[in-house]
């Protein structure tokens, strides 16, 4: 599908008033769960309350990030008191925040002083393909369940460098993903400063801007919050999509997923049942020469985290564990010395929560590739999902900081 017909998709949906879904006076609390009873009774409540998490808390001590609309809050608030849970208030209004992410003019051009929409995205790789031709390859792995063409661009100066392979967007509604590795892609085109020439020229960067494109059209379009993919899950049409990044086949369903399709990290009926996952998974498999991506990356938010295997066992940690760490200090020093921006690093599983099924454990164990990550990007949950567009560029500054440092560390272990 090309961006025209992207385009006029989208007209028709003007023309036919597709609504946007609004969250107007909709709160985000924070909220500390310290016992078993506490977490079951959250939970309990979740459907009668419509309770919708942003971040859920994986161990007890720990807290969750929980938006509930105005006609549940007073009921909430009373239920918390009860039952003696800590909370704060972290959004007053949800719908502000999104407010404030929309351009009251939009820029059609690429820039990164605005949150862009799919179609502007691919505008922009249409340009740079043709501005570098020596430089630039455009790839795509197919196309999404609702059609669309999910692209992606290798940058390369020279055969026989090592690669890096970056998914983004995986997840629709964390907007500041695909803002931060399109800043990321523009600054290897034109270097600005030796350091990022050095990993331009000499490693092969394979990167995929947007890897939810239903998703992430359907954020931009009607429901900014929307997570999962745009595949329809159950047969009476109630619950779409599928968490994209419990999908790939690799201890599918073990643990940290849900086979609920309504639930927001439902993992789908089966492994790589989503056109996103399947069709990434095999063009890494036979487009991609066999042990030349050295490092997987999937970019995700919120949280300031870098995030390796083991995500099915805090029990044990996978045989380059300490090649991992040592590539994620790489990353985190070089990235807080910018503005001083503090990632937390170690294993899914002990430094977050349990998970299976996703991109950076399928790369490790499917396809030994000894360097794979999920980062979880700014904030800590002020505003989360929410960051507003002035956050763009301090955010891929220093994401592009912390790359330097993160092959710095790969080579000083022969990673790469």
């Amino acid at each position: 599908m090309s961006v025209q017909i992207l385009l006029f998709v989208g007209l028709i949906g003007l023309v036919f008033g597709v609504e946007q879904v609004r969250y107007d006076n909709y709160k985000v609390y924070n909220v500390r769960i310290d016992n078993l009873e506490q977490y079951k009774l959250l939970n309990a409540q979740e459907k009668d309350l419509k309770l919708s998490s942003w971040r859920e808390a994986r161990h007890l001590g720990e807290s969750s990030d929980l938006m509930l609309p105005p006609e549940s809050q007073e009921i909430f608030e009373s239920l918390l008191a009860t039952h003696n849970f800590t909370y704060s208030l972290k959004i007053e209004n949800v719908q502000t925040h999104i407010d404030a992410q929309r351009p009251k003019q939009r820029i059609t051009s690429m820039e990164w002083t605005q949150f862009h929409t799919l179609e502007e995205i691919y505008s922009w790789l249409d340009v740079i393909e043709a501005r570098y031709p020596d430089i630039v390859t455009p790839f795509a792995i197919g196309n999404s369940y609702e059609g669309r063409p999910i692209r992606g661009v290798k940058l390369s100066h020279k055969e026989g460098n090592p690669a890096v392979f970056i998914e983004s967007n995986i997840h629709a509604r964390e907007w500041i993903t695909s803002s931060t590795i399109t800043y990321f892609i523009d600054e290897l085109l034109v270097p600005r400063n030796p350091a990022v020439r050095d990993i331009a020229q000499n490693v092969d960067w394979y990167i995929i801007p947007v890897l939810n494109v239903d998703g992430f059209a359907y954020s931009h379009e009607h429901e900014r919050l929307w997570r999962k993919s745009r595949l329809p899950s159950d047969p009476t049409g109630k619950c779409i999509g599928t968490d994209l990044n419990r999908n790939f086949d690799f201890l599918w369903m073990l643990t940290g997923a849900e086979s609920n399709p309504c639930s927001e990290i439902y993992a789908g009926p089966s492994a790589e049942s989503d056109p996103e996952i399947s069709q990434l998974t095999a063009y890494i498999n036979n487009s991609i020469p066999d042990g030349s991506i050295k490092i997987y990356i999937s970019l995700h938010s919120y949280g300031q985290y870098v995030l390796s295997p083991w995500g099915h066992t805090a029990a044990e940690f996978p045989e380059h564990y300490p090649q991992m760490m040592h590539v994620a200090k790489g990353f985190s020093d070089a990235l807080y010395r910018r503005y001083g921006t503090v990632f937390t690093y170690g294993s899914s599983a002990t430094t977050l929560y349990e998970v299976s099924g996703s991109g950076k454990e399928w790369a490790y164990a499917v396809k030994n590739i000894k360097i794979p990550y999920t980062i979880e990007l700014r904030d800590k949950g002020a505003l989360g999902f929410l960051l507003p567009p002035e956050d763009i560029i301090p955010v891929a500054r220093e994401v592009t900081e912390g790359f330097v440092g993160m092959i710095a560390a790969a080579r000083e272990i022969d990673i790469l």
